[in-house]
């Protein structure tokens, strides 16, 4: 039997968030919004990364979990009077994305994660792109950090769209740059999926006929230790059954999981005992990676 997907929840259903900002008259170019639970060790930085941002306007909503580490505190006195912070309970990080779309007054929006941060210029370029192209979103290549240094470059896929059938290509989620008025068409983020939602949403933002455009120009950094790298096995498995429920062949789906699932367990094994080897290796394996110290262009 096939797999059915979930239906994703509208704006409407957030009414009751949105509502807890007070209205106001006309609205900024973008709104970041950045997700945290007892994240005060890495925000700072995420925070800092958004306000060095020179143009255009841009508005931070940070949607926290409900931290107990000081998050709230580190919120309270470094966000501006244009900014919007809420710290509650949620039922996970989809439900968090959609609170800060909710809150979001931007006419483009992009997502942060607290261990995220932009590159100087960033939001500028991004913002440039999207308007001279007419694109739906537009998205970048992601810089990846291990241990305080830049470690690797993830190169966005500029043919995402022919691949998105199998499984989730190099589409780099924390530096999309996309119109609220996407997130209009298509719905949020489905609140059954824990690692991978985005790749349910890329789904159907495509079925939609909606397009993005890939810009090396617009780089972002996050560290690689985030959710979806720690529970590999789970994003893998979480992205297969989106694939199924949107008519990829339930064989093949599975197969490709347990491979990546396999490969990416090796390669941790292959890291610790020659990380040089593992550099070669891998970027063989997925031309999307590319060891720092032959990017083109070094992290900014």
């Amino acid at each position: 039997m096939k797999k059915t997907h979930p239906t994703a929840p509208r704006l409407s259903s957030y009414a009751a968030v949105a509502a807890q900002r007070e209205p106001t008259t006309g609205c900024p170019p973008v709104t970041i919004v950045t997700v945290a639970r007892n994240a005060a060790a890495t925000l700072a930085r995420t925070i800092q990364s958004v306000q060095a941002q020179r143009s255009p306007f841009i508005e931070h909503v940070v949607v926290d979990g409900a931290s107990t580490d000081g998050t709230q505190e580190l919120l309270r006195s470094a966000l501006r009077t244009q900014d919007f912070w809420l710290s509650e309970a949620d039922r996970g990080i989809a439900d968090a994305f959609n609170k800060g779309v909710a809150l979001a007054r931007g006419r483009y929006i992009q997502f942060l994660n607290a261990d995220d941060w932009l590159s100087d210029g960033q939001v500028a370029h991004a913002v440039a792109v999207l308007e001279r192209t007419g694109a739906d979103f537009v998205f970048g290549d992601l810089v990846f950090h291990r241990d305080g240094q830049p470690a690797f470059v993830y190169r966005g896929d500029p043919d995402y769209a022919a691949k998105l059938r199998s499984h989730l290509p190099p589409v780099n989620h924390p530096t999309i740059l996309a119109r609220r008025t996407l997130f209009e068409r298509v719905g949020l983020f489905c609140l059954e999926h824990r690692y991978a939602m985005e790749y349910d949403w890329l789904q159907r933002v495509h079925r939609a006929g909606a397009r993005g455009v890939h810009d090396a120009g617009i780089v972002g950094h996050m560290t690689h230790e985030g959710v979806s790298n720690r529970a590999f096995a789970r994003t893998a498995r979480e992205v297969r059954d989106i694939a199924i429920a949107y008519g990829e062949n339930r064989f093949r789906a599975h197969m490709r999981a347990e491979v990546n699932i396999a490969k990416t367990s090796l390669s941790h094994g292959v890291r610790a005992w020659s990380p040089r080897l593992y550099e070669a290796l891998r970027g063989r394996i997925n031309p999307a990676y590319v060891p720092i110290d032959n990017a083109d262009g070094p992290a900014r």
